[in-house]
């Protein structure tokens, strides 16, 4: 099995800020989206937007923020001194454990051949329409996890087309992994015979 899927399957329970983390479905990705939040895609930001991230993953999805109601300042007031980078450690962790898609070989373009315009549609909403054509409900497609609903799509996709995703495989991944690795030690080899001749 693939490990990807496995990780987008089984998940451990989470807690950000001391929030016990609820999984990260497409409706939090949409919202974290829609406000900008740096942290859904890895990004470092601040403290206030990794509290707001974590808020928003605590709740339902798609529910209202009531980020100045009386239960969110005392939590606010309750964490005002906790370790930042501690913090922003176990939202990486929650993240990872949620987000693990299908890694697709990336294909480049032939010549003379373009590549197909983005939607502009948010990918979210364009998963949750397929995942209600595939017999969810709205809400139970908006309450999917994001690695899962990735999985369900891909599967989706073969089961309709008859064809078949060019998925990376675990072995497949080893051997990039390798492979950059060597890539990497022989440019600091490089790196080093050129001090050296010039000591």
């Amino acid at each position: 099995m693939d490990s990807l899927a496995a990780e987008a399957f089984l998940n451990a329970s989470h807690k950000v800020y001391g929030l016990a983390m609820r999984p990260l479905s497409l409706g939090h990705a949409f919202v974290l989206e829609s406000l900008g939040n740096p942290f859904y895609h890895g990004r470092l930001g601040t403290p206030e937007e990794l509290r707001v991230a974590a808020w928003i993953c605590a709740n339902p999805p798609l529910s209202a923020l009531r980020l100045g109601g009386a239960g969110n300042l005392w939590w606010r007031y309750r964490t005002r001194n906790a370790d930042f980078e501690r913090e922003v450690a176990r939202w990486k962790v929650f993240v990872d454990d949620f987000c693990t898609p299908p890694q697709l070989w990336t294909k480049t373009p032939k010549p003379g051949e373009s590549r197909a315009e983005p939607s502009r549609i948010p990918h979210q909403i364009s998963t949750a329409v397929r995942l209600m054509r595939l017999g969810m409900s709205e809400r139970e497609a908006w309450q999917t996890p994001v690695g899962v609903a990735s999985w369900y799509e891909a599967a989706g996709y073969e089961t309709e087309s008859g064809s078949r995703l060019d998925i990376v495989t675990d072995s497949e991944r080893v051997a990039i992994l390798r492979q950059k690795l060597k890539e990497q030690q022989a440019a600091a080899s490089d790196i080093e015979d050129k001090d050296e001749g010039n000591g």
